[in-house]
């Protein structure tokens, strides 16, 4: 949240013949993590998203790191993604409770919802490409997640028109909220996918 968003939010307290002083940077950070909890907690259960996050302040064109989330329980999910080394790409998987917590976080976009009974294979098909991601060719994080999109398409989890229409949706939403992002604007956005029903 920039600063002049947190203090326009936290001093809008009813007015008073007293001039309220500016929030304390505790007061800020206190602020964004009740947002941040808010938005965790509004997000229905065993969906699944695809996370962008910037790159460079400013933020450039089309320029995001990719992964999946998948949200689990009321203020917890999973997180999936491969992150590079120099050296190649590894597998960086695990739970987590602070998706929105991330500074580069740019947006969340909900492509499924997950029915219960399938929850094991979502994590089966995440895992899937982790010994052999370097082979993947032209291997780059976004091409990871819509390589496991192709898997969890062929699985009947995400349905959506094509491999090319899902990457340009996200491209588009990631360029639309991206300077919010860098503005530390929080909560983060989550969007429904048009392409994925």
């Amino acid at each position: 949240m920039s600063k002049s968003m947190a203090s326009s939010q936290l001093s809008a307290a009813p007015s008073s013949s007293k001039a309220r002083l500016p929030p304390t940077p505790q007061e800020r950070a206190l602020a964004i993590k009740k947002l941040q909890e808010e938005a965790l907690s509004r997000l229905p259960l065993d969906s699944l998203y695809i996370v962008l996050w910037i790159r460079a302040d400013p933020p450039v064109s089309n320029d995001f790191h990719w992964g999946y989330y998948f949200h689990t329980a009321k203020l917890k999910g999973h997180k999936y993604h491969m992150k590079n080394m120099g050296h190649g790409w590894i597998a960086d998987h695990g739970p987590t409770n602070g998706v929105f917590k991330s500074n580069f976080l740019c947006v969340l976009i909900q492509i499924a919802s997950i029915p219960p009974e399938k929850k094991s294979l979502v994590d089966q098909i995440m895992r899937s490409r982790d010994g052999d991601v370097n082979s993947i060719p032209g291997m780059s994080c976004r091409v990871w997640v819509l390589t496991i999109a192709e898997k969890l398409s062929e699985n009947g989890l995400v349905r959506y028109t094509s491999r090319d229409a899902l990457e340009q949706e996200c491209f588009r939403v990631g360029n639309q909220y991206s300077a919010a992002a860098a503005e530390n604007t929080q909560p983060r956005p989550v969007v429904r996918s048009e392409v994925c029903h």
